[in-house]
């Protein structure tokens, strides 16, 4: 590594101690860093130069769970944890998931389904949580865990405690960091950054200072694969993929609807209504999960879960082996295996190393996994859940200029790009590009004749354009009149640093410019917070989907083709002929629009049947015996 970056040096476990070769300085106290998690949240602090995970009464993990009591005290962690398993409606979690979102948003109302607290419509729409009939931001939920979490480092380092990073997921927005920035300056501290875990994650191990890394993320709300290339201090974001409902906590439901059945049909009783016996099961779930990580058996044993009738109480008792846990879940891990292909073959790079974070990567089977598709044994730290506070702890230390490292983990979060014929979305700058971004692709106009055009611009994943978050419009103007493919215009996409695209338009030959200036592509908005909430879904593209929009697009410009050529021979071909022709047309169009592949695909044969036969055509002329008038047959 050139000697403007920091170096690193293993001290203590697998974190290294810090320390510049030529200041020689002495690290501030006062900066923390924060991995405030989907379950759980952690905090890092430098004690003699090291990298510490704070350690509290109840370990290095400090629940991310609030509650409120009766008497409207806050109770946070462990505390508010406890107080839920006796009033469910009144402990929130899984507040990161609410952040920028709107109320009818489909991941919120699902949600809802599957949490005890009440989700509620804010007054711009937004999603909030009601607990003891008061309302509260997520933001303000967000801000008492921070509040927390300084307190506990403050009381352990016996020092005030005023700066910090904090660690969020990468598919966060510029809005859900802004609110994340909010909840810190809320909780007293001066939010130096917000950083993306996945970078935090590799700023955090040793080593790791030039290569192509995947970076798999899997905590208890989401999953995210992230590679990167390292390169003189350099960060470099090459692919991503995510999921922000696949976490630990599926791996939970998974095994407590197991248990939920099997009390059914021992019973005939079904306990999912009951809130109080469900967290309960909830919670024994978990400590059954963690528990197979390091045994091959394990059991289930709570009390007192409901009663059968008015007399006979129903208790929840089961064994579980690791094989029968693996295969329940068997869904879950197929979704990882997958995504994991998918960010592999997007980056298109041999990966060096694969680190692992977050406390689900300590289960068997996802090492399993990560070894098959990567081809090579993950690199488990110690304390993988540690990693991203850690990391974040040392970009701290980076932003406050007493180490040199330098990131650049500014990309584009979703795809840009334009609609096409078909109402196809046509990319032209990919999703994880880095920013500054800038590329180019020419188009051609569609139709004959016209002196202007509108080119509608899209982000997103999803092959359908409409499917996409519509930035905004480029309208070409003073178009020369020309049939159509005639004109060719390059189109350049611009995304600066402060991610505000600007699209420039121009003729082959230059002689005609336009441009326009869009919003910002991470602004946060009401089809925008829909999308990044679907954004793991809308990247799963169905592929018969886009096939179908590719052939219906080929149909449509051959029925443009035929209908223009139907045009200029009108006069050439006979009354009789004619009609046929235009029939069949006719037919091609109101079949224009189905949406089964096979169908197409003969429509497709069709029309270019009826082009070939249209451009074939040559009326012939006979002599007849009583008239001198020419008769044209086909």
């Amino acid at each position: 590594m050139p000697a403007s970056f920091y170096t690193r040096t293993l001290t203590r476990g697998n974190f290294p101690m810090l320390r510049d070769a030529h200041l020689q300085f002495e690290p501030s106290d006062d900066i923390v860093g924060i991995d405030l998690g989907f379950t759980n949240s952690r905090l890092a602090i430098m004690e003699a130069k090291v990298p510490t995970l704070l350690e509290t009464e109840s370990g290095q993990a400090i629940p991310s769970f609030v509650a409120i009591d009766d008497e409207k005290s806050i109770l946070v962690g462990e505390a508010a944890k406890d107080h839920a398993l006796a009033y469910p409606a009144n402990g929130l979690f899984a507040i990161k998931t609410l952040l920028g979102r709107r109320f009818d948003d489909p991941q919120i109302q699902e949600l809802k389904t599957k949490v005890p607290y009440k989700i509620i419509e804010g007054s711009q729409g937004e999603a909030w949580v009601e607990a003891c009939s008061k309302k509260y931001s997520p933001t303000r939920i967000l801000a008492y865990i921070l509040e927390k979490l300084k307190e506990l480092a403050e009381s352990y380092c016996m020092r005030s405690i005023s700066k910090a990073v904090i660690a969020v997921p990468v598919y966060f927005s510029i809005d859900q960091k802004k609110q994340i920035k909010r909840a810190g300056e809320i909780a007293g501290l001066n939010v130096l950054e917000i950083i993306d875990e996945p970078s935090a994650a590799t700023l955090s191990c040793k080593n790791k200072d030039t290569g192509t890394f995947a970076v798999f993320s899997l905590g208890g709300g989401t999953f995210n694969i992230t590679i990167v290339e390292i390169s003189n201090g350099v960060l470099e974001v090459k692919a991503m993929e995510y999921d922000t409902s696949l976490g630990g906590d599926d791996f939970d439901l998974v095994l407590v609807k197991y248990l939920v059945e099997g009390i059914k049909i021992t019973h005939s009783v079904d306990i999912s209504g009951n809130r109080m016996a469900m967290w309960r099961l909830k919670d024994a779930a978990e400590k059954a999960k963690l528990e197979l990580s390091s045994s091959d058996q394990t059991s289930i044993d709570v009390p007192y879960l409901s009663m059968e009738g008015d007399t006979v109480p129903i208790h929840a008792k089961s064994e579980f082996s690791r094989s029968e846990f693996e295969e329940l879940a068997r869904p879950l891990f197929w979704k990882i295996r997958e995504l994991c292909l998918k960010c592999l073959d997007a980056a298109d790079v041999s990966v060096d190393e694969v680190i692992m974070v977050g406390g689900m990567t300590k289960v068997p089977r996802i090492q399993k996994i990560v070894e098959e598709i990567f081809k090579k044994s993950p690199c488990m730290m110690q304390q993988p859940e540690a990693a991203v506070a850690i990391g974040a702890l040392l970009q701290g230390f980076v932003v406050e200029d007493q180490w040199k490292w330098k990131k650049s983990d500014k990309f584009v979060p979703l795809s840009l790009g334009i609609e096409s014929l078909g109402g196809v979305f046509t990319k032209v700058v990919d999703r994880g590009s880095e920013i500054p971004a800038m590329a180019s692709r020419n188009v051609a106009t569609s139709c004959d004749y016209y002196d202007g055009v509108c080119i509608r611009i899209f982000q997103g994943e999803h092959i359908k354009a409409s499917m996409n978050r519509h930035l905004g419009d480029l309208k070409l103007t003073g178009l020369p009149y020309a049939p159509a493919g005639a004109i060719y215009i390059k189109l350049v996409f611009h995304v600066p640093s402060n991610g505000v695209l600007t699209v420039l338009a121009k003729t082959k030959d230059k002689a005609l410019e336009w441009s326009t200036e869009l919003k910002d592509i991470d602004e946060i908005g009401e089809d925008g917070v829909k999308m990044m909430a679907n954004a793991a879904i809308l990247q799963r593209r169905n592929v018969e989907e886009s096939l179908i929009m590719h052939i219906r697009s080929r149909v449509e410009f051959s029925i443009e083709g035929i209908d223009k050529l139907l045009y200029t021979r009108r006069k050439e071909i006979p009354p009789g002929p004619l009609a046929d022709y235009e029939g069949k047309l006719a037919e091609l169009k109101k079949k224009m629009h189905i949406g089964n592949l096979l169908s197409l695909k003969s429509l497709l044969a069709e029309a270019a049947w009826l082009e070939e036969d249209l451009i074939r055509y040559r009326p012939r002329q006979l002599e007849c015996m009583d008239s001198d008038d020419e008769l044209y047959v086909d």
